[in-house]
């Protein structure tokens, strides 16, 4: 890993262990999202050419990063051309929303389970994307902090 502010650089057999739970886990998701875009070649779309399947898919993806880094990493799948399957419990949907097309609610109540199928069309995505703070400049958000 190269720091690119002061260009020094270090192992990862070093680095391993010493940071939070979401610095440890991003150099490993970054990882894997570059070898699946490289063994499906998605990351080499063109306009014209037949697109591959290009899956990944995670249990309880991304669960020791915060928001923006949940956010930041679908937004790495996405323009390695990656489509992805999720599963993730209810309370970490809400960082991720703007990233999925078709969310399925699996309820079990006792011995039976319960399926929902919600499709987000481009509006709602678009919506949910202008009250992402992330998204923000400093100046909106001061203005909606202020707002609140």
């Amino acid at each position: 890993m190269e720091d690119v502010a002061t260009g020094r650089s270090t192992r990862w057999e070093q680095r391993r262990g010493t940071g939070s739970g979401a610095e440890q886990q991003v150099p490993i998701y970054v990882a894997i999202g570059a070898s699946l875009a490289a063994v499906y070649g998605s990351a080499e779309r063109r306009a014209g050419k037949p697109a591959g399947f290009a899956l990944a898919m995670f249990d309880e993806a991304f669960s020791k990063m915060d928001g923006k880094n949940q956010r930041q990493m679908m937004s790495f799948y996405k323009n390695l051309g990656l489509q992805f399957v999720i599963a993730a419990p209810f309370e970490k949907r809400v960082a991720v929303l703007e990233h999925m097309d078709t969310i399925v609610e699996v309820d079990r109540i006792g011995e039976q389970s319960r399926a929902t199928v919600v499709e987000l069309k481009e509006k709602a995505k678009r919506e949910l994307m202008a009250i992402d703070p992330d998204l923000m400049s400093e100046d909106e958000l001061a203005t909606r902090l202020a707002a609140e």
